[in-house]
């Protein structure tokens, strides 16, 4: 590390405070937070991660939220998460700086790729809700795993000593970043990318397969502790989404036309289905096929075909959780280290045409600010403001109208498109324009707590019946009648009274 690398990471640094300034002082409760802020302290038995095999992530948000008691310090779980990410940021930048730092012109590769890292969507989402807090541990842990097999095959170990590096501290970074999220562990798999794309590596095809072997071999073992560990959990058992669901085509089907596409869209917040996103898509991989043979030149066509067979296959590979399970959801949380493989790929293929050093720098700084704008936007525009007006108002509307004797809620959710078309943004699944109290999990804990919060009483709220309906219609259908011991509460009608 150089005093220039130190300089590039204090203005990382500086980025992400930047980015994510309104998170000191936005009061908000999003979906799981509601759920987990009431379960864990009023609910005999509650529990939300251990049949999804994230057990340590359990522990973890259990003695947190544990130690808080209302909606505003739930800010201080999303700033563990930032500093935590801003502690491990050094890390990243080392680990790419150390698989680049024998080519020249690679020189601002880290930075620019953890400044993708602090812009991108996944770690938007990961420091602004705190259900994903232990996002930074488990995917640095998953990053160093890797770097550690990298560093193991250019130092010519002896076998002992390679087995130790490359197999024993993988396993112990690798299983616990499994239990904590399991996409995360594909991290892993950044830094064996790194060595393969980098020209002036030599014995590509061992560290590629050393790093495919460690790879599989922590998932299995992995899934064998998993299975196991249910023998410990008394009536608990695997979340049916989760099952094993091997179906290829099926799958392939749904990688290339979501998790696959949406990573193009690198910064940019656009429309779930957006027909421009994907006539992008489509021509930026046939741009990178084409530059593949280009680069490599006629007569080492195999060395191009091997080249794009090899990146397709990591990035098939960084999706791999998700893709053997039943469940098809490209949540932005998901795509981190499918993001972060596609972002690599384009930008050394960058760095390898482009020599013109002034045109670089105009790149650099237009790809700088473009991605910063994007995502104090994302953060700021798409995600804290609705979410901020959305609790302020159904605060306000409890505290105006909940009294003593009411015994019964009445929860009108409002509309998937609600939030996009009343602040208009896009809505990015079900963490960017979406209403908290959308989703049917959120009323119940979320009215509970507010009702707690404005009477002191857990018992009071405990008592309260919320029943919910996903619309008006749905509730006027219902034939539900209102008296002086219901209260109703449409969460369109409250925020269009009381949101900013």
């Amino acid at each position: 590390m150089q005093r220039k690398d130190f300089y590039l990471l204090g203005f990382l640094w500086l980025c992400a405070l930047f980015i994510f300034l309104p998170l000191f002082y936005s009061d908000y409760i999003f979906m799981d937070e509601a759920f987990q802020l009431w379960g864990y302290r009023a609910v005999p038995g509650f529990y939300m991660f251990i049949d999804e095999g994230r057990y340590l992530t359990e522990v973890l948000q259990r003695w947190l939220f544990n130690m808080i008691d209302t909606i505003h310090e739930v800010i201080y779980m999303r700033l563990i998460s930032l500093f935590g990410w801003l502690l491990c940021l050094p890390i990243w930048y080392v680990v790419i700086k150390r698989e680049v730092a024998n080519v020249a012109r690679y020189e601002y590769l880290p930075f620019f790729t953890c400044l993708y890292l602090i812009t991108s969507l996944p770690f938007i989402v990961a420091v602004q809700w705190a259900t994903c807090l232990q996002f930074f541990i488990s995917a640095t842990a998953s990053l160093l795993a890797g770097s550690l097999v990298m560093q193991s095959i250019r130092s010519g170990d002896g076998k002992l000593r390679m087995a130790f590096r490359a197999v024993f501290l993988p396993l112990l970074l690798g299983i616990p970043a499994l239990f904590l999220y399991q996409g995360s562990w594909a991290c892993f798999l950044l830094p064996v990318l790194l060595h393969f794309i980098n020209p002036m590596n030599h014995r590509k095809d061992r560290a590629l397969m050393t790093g495919m072997l460690v790879y599989f071999l922590v998932n299995a073992v992995y899934f064998i502790v998993y299975k196991l560990s249910f023998h410990f959990f008394e009536n608990i058992v695997p979340d049916p989404r989760n099952s094993l669901y091997i179906h290829p085509i099926e799958k392939m089907s749904f990688f290339l036309a979501r998790p696959l596409e949406r990573s193009f869209r690198f910064t940019l917040l656009t429309h779930e289905d957006s027909s421009v996103s994907k006539v992008y898509y489509a021509l930026m991989l046939v741009i990178l096929a084409v530059l593949a043979f280009v680069r490599f030149g006629r007569d080492k066509r195999l060395q191009a075909v091997k080249y794009l067979v090899v990146i397709g296959g990591v990035w098939v590979l960084s999706y791999l959780p998700a893709l053997l399970i039943k469940e098809s959801f490209a949540s932005n949380r998901t795509l981190m280290a499918l993001n972060m493989c596609v972002f690599i790929v384009c930008l050394e293929m960058v760095l390898y045409f482009i020599k013109n050093k002034r045109l670089l720098q105009a790149i650099g700084v237009a790809a700088l600010l473009f991605f910063i704008f994007c995502a104090r936007y994302n953060f700021s525009e798409a995600f804290v403001r609705p979410q901020v007006d959305e609790t302020a108002a159904l605060k306000k509307y409890i505290r105006q109208h909940y009294h003593k004797d009411i015994q019964t809620i009445h929860f009108i959710r409002p509309s998937e498109t609600y939030i996009a078309d009343k602040y208009r943004v896009y809505r990015s699944m079900d963490e960017f324009g979406v209403a908290s109290s959308h989703f049917d999990w959120t009323p119940e804990p979320l009215v509970k707590q507010l009702v707690y919060e404005q009477t002191g009483s857990r018992q009071q709220a405990a008592r309260l019946v919320v029943k919910q309906w996903g619309s008006k219609e749905a509730y006027t259908r219902s034939g539900e009648k209102l008296d002086k011991t219901i209260l109703l509460v449409d969460v369109e009608d409250v925020m269009n009274t009381f949101a900013q």
